[in-house]
């Protein structure tokens, strides 16, 4: 039997007075791709930032045993840490701006990486780096590796992380909810990349990822951790097809059917309280009539610059777009392909050229609801003066307690409570901050809501929440939506009709 690459055995890990996880036990060897499943909250990184030596000194840790490539993690003194970081064990993270530095190129920041590592000549450690960009399908990587990060799309610098964590060949890698910001076919061919890679190379792979669809097709193994303790383990393929936990089920059920459009969808409360049965509609395209919106001849560029030569990048080109009431119009397509830059153009944020453009209602009526709510929100204020300010600006005739009530009631609206308006955004969950992202886009009375990618990085019980608030809002005030994402089973259930978009070749 050979030795495994990382061994906990019965590790229990507190915070404070909170035990995130309970009587853990994990073993992966060479070769051998695990996934570790479960939602936001669930304790599924904290073991992963242990076999780092990235915990928080704060963490009180009890273990029968916690073993990294054959050294005791409890005895690893820095040095040690720092040689195997990078070289033995490599982590990719889920939000690559975290791992790249915004005023350095793309293939400088990689070539550290080898520099730091290897005695490599300067033209060996380029080939390396664009032998592995292009591993990764990253279009024309000598371009990309004269790019910067703010340069590439979110699902690019999400690739060129993955790149500088296969740099070294290390025998562990841990990837933490990589594929997130990525569409489906990208996605696909990054975690069947890892896996070969685990395969060829006789490294070990620890994914950790909320969605248990995906990585049942890309693991070995499977552990489903619920509230920091494991609820069931096997073989990736018999959970998958036999799940026996009531939450392991609750995970699938969540995800949006392939066919038909049931509303609403399940949520995992239903399979803890033992309800699995809910009454449901067919959510139904309405009929044509005059578009609302109405786009001819769409063209979007971007002014770049390579070495001394400026040049256009032409992100959309001639895109036709019509929209009618009381519809949701699906744009889809992989990273970089302009379906968020046509949405920006729509609300004014993108400079555009078109043959026609006809909007039918008050354009400050169109609102848009950004994929990362926490940036979205200003982080020192409290809820109540964001949802406020919304409301200044479209309800300038309310009084200061009209404006009041009427926050309390979008909160309420979206799910959330009335008290939330004196907390700040750190005090929420990501899935509560988009619901907050939903409620100031309402607060204007829209007529028309971009979603711009608003459940990519949600765990999939929660998106199944998001999307069904989305369907009832859309119900209840008669909006229409474009609805913008790269997961195409998620476009399917929301749409009534798709527009898939291509990238334009450099």
């Amino acid at each position: 039997m050979p030795t495994p690459v990382v061994k906990l055995e019965h590790l229990n890990i507190s915070f404070g007075q909170k035990q995130v996880l309970h009587d853990f036990s994990l073993t992966i060897y060479p070769g051998q791709s695990l996934a570790v499943v479960g939602e936001t909250g669930s304790g599924k990184s904290v073991g992963a930032l242990l076999s780092m030596g990235l915990l928080d000194s704060k963490a009180k840790i009890q273990a029968k045993s916690a073993n990294l490539l054959g050294h005791s993690i409890s005895n690893m003194f820095p040095a040690l840490w720092s040689d195997i970081r990078g070289k033995e064990v490599a982590m990719v993270f889920q939000d690559p701006m975290s791992s790249l530095h915004p005023s350095i190129r793309i293939g400088k920041q990689l070539d550290e990486v080898l520099k730091r590592h290897t005695s490599a000549l300067a033209e060996q450690r380029k080939s390396k780096i664009l032998e592995t960009l292009a591993e990764l399908q990253l279009p024309d990587p000598e371009h990309t590796y004269s790019k910067y990060p703010h340069e590439l799309s979110g699902g690019q610098r999400q690739r060129v992380v993955i790149a500088m964590a296969l740099l070294l060949d290390p025998k562990l890698i841990i990837a933490d909810e990589p594929t997130t910001a990525l569409d489906k076919a990208v996605e696909a061919t990054i975690l069947t990349l890892l896996r070969n890679l685990v395969k060829e190379r006789g490294c070990a792979l620890w994914l950790i990822s909320h969605d248990l669809e995906v990585v049942a097709e890309h693991a070995d193994d499977v552990l489903v951790l619920f509230r920091g303790k494991t609820v069931e383990q096997g073989p990736a393929k018999d959970i998958f097809e036999h799940p026996q936990h009531a939450y392991t089920k609750g995970l699938l059920a969540c995800r949006p059917p392939k066919q038909g459009r049931p509303f609403p969808l399940p949520v995992l409360q239903d399979f803890l309280r033992g309800k699995t049965v809910v009454e449901k509609e067919e959510l139904v395209a309405p009929e044509a009539t005059d578009p609302l919106l109405q786009i001819e001849e769409l063209t979007i560029g971007f002014q770049r610059r390579k070495g001394w030569r400026k040049y256009t990048q032409w992100v959309v080109r001639d895109q036709d777009l019509a929209l009618m009431p009381g519809e949701t119009l699906g744009l889809i397509g992989p990273s970089g392909s302009g379906k968020s830059t046509i949405g920006r153009a729509i609300v004014g944020l993108n400079n555009h050229e078109y043959k026609h453009w006809k909007y039918s209602g008050d354009r400050s009526k169109i609102q848009f609801i950004f994929q990362d709510p926490y940036s979205a929100l200003n982080s020192g204020k409290r809820i109540g003066w964001a949802l406020d300010q919304v409301l200044r600006k479209h309800h300038s005739h309310l009084s200061a307690a009209a404006r009041l009530a009427k926050a309390k009631a979008l909160l309420e609206e979206v799910g959330l409570q009335a008290s939330d308006l004196q907390k700040k955004p750190s005090a929420f969950s990501g899935g509560q901050r988009q619901r907050i992202g939903i409620a100031r886009a309402l607060a204007a009375d829209p007529e028309l809501l971009i979603c711009d990618e608003i459940v990519s990085a949600l765990d999939v019980s929660v998106q199944a929440q998001v999307l069904n608030l989305l369907n009832g809002i859309k119900k209840n005030r008669g909006l229409s939506m474009i609805f913008i994402s790269h997961d195409p089973d998620v476009v399917k259930y929301m749409c009534d009709r798709i527009i898939e978009l291509e990238p334009i070749p450099s």
